[in-house]
């Protein structure tokens, strides 16, 4: 959905500082949208699977009012800028190195990643020791909405214009991705390196179909059948460490 405001205000050959804007904007969205799950999640105690599901939901429903088909096209400019490279490395690639790396160094050497994974382990221990429980729900799901956003403004650079459903099919791989880098639905375990371990190995298995001549349905499939083994062998080797 963020592909929608960022192709609105990127229309028409505004170079750089309509990228600028577009980013800035996708970014707000992607905030708010965090902060109203939050709240959700908060304040009228809904699962956050429910209430991210619900989000998903009503985001693609605005996204077809706002985009009943494709249109706002953006500039080469503006999508060699986002492209740009380094050498042989995308700028991409190495923003997204920095980030999971100072996102993993705050998961488990800061006070906030502490109790974030004492949160999602256990609400009311967390709060008895003293963590922020509420505030640290809010902001986790306003973090992660807005790093959606910048997946967005990404993909908006590979497209080059504002489509409805556009990132759909990302829905379950990027489920898949998670769940094989050993992360729990539940909360409260995962890892950022882990997480991008587990998206590039996602795309590598779903690019190994056409060179192994299967049907694009195993592009579907593959994926879907890493999550059923992810979660099995997460939850025997919970239910394992339960019993010892």
């Amino acid at each position: 959905a963020s592909v929608i405001p960022v192709s609105t205000v990127m229309y028409g050959g505004t170079g750089t500082p309509g990228l600028t804007y577009g980013i800035v904007v996708s970014l707000g969205v992607g905030a708010l949208v965090g902060l109203a799950t939050g709240l959700g999640v908060r304040l009228v105690r809904l699962p956050p699977v429910i209430a991210t599901l619900v989000t998903y939901i009503f985001l693609q429903g605005l996204a077809l009012v706002a985009r009943p088909t494709p249109k706002g096209y953006i500039d080469a400019s503006s999508t060699r800028l986002l492209q740009s490279k380094v050498g042989l490395l995308p700028v991409v690639a190495i923003i997204v190195i920095v980030l999971v790396v100072a996102f993993e160094w705050t998961l488990r050497r800061s006070r906030t990643g502490v109790e974030l994974r004492a949160v999602g382990s256990d609400e009311a221990r967390a709060r008895r020791v003293g963590a922020r429980v509420g505030g640290t729900v809010v902001v986790a799901h306003v973090v992660c909405s807005v790093l959606t956003a910048c997946a967005g403004i990404v993909l908006t650079s590979l497209v080059g214009v504002g489509q409805a459903g556009l990132a759909t099919e990302y829905t379950l791989t990027s489920i898949a991705a998670v769940v094989l880098a050993g992360a729990s639905i539940f909360g409260g375990r995962g890892s950022f390196v882990g997480a991008c371990i587990g998206a590039l190995l996602i795309q590598e298995i779903v690019t190994s179909t056409s060179f192994l001549g299967l049907a694009s349905a195993w592009q579907e499939w593959l994926p879907g059948l890493l999550i059923l083994v992810g979660a099995a062998l997460f939850s025997r080797a919970r239910g394992r460490s339960s019993r010892a």
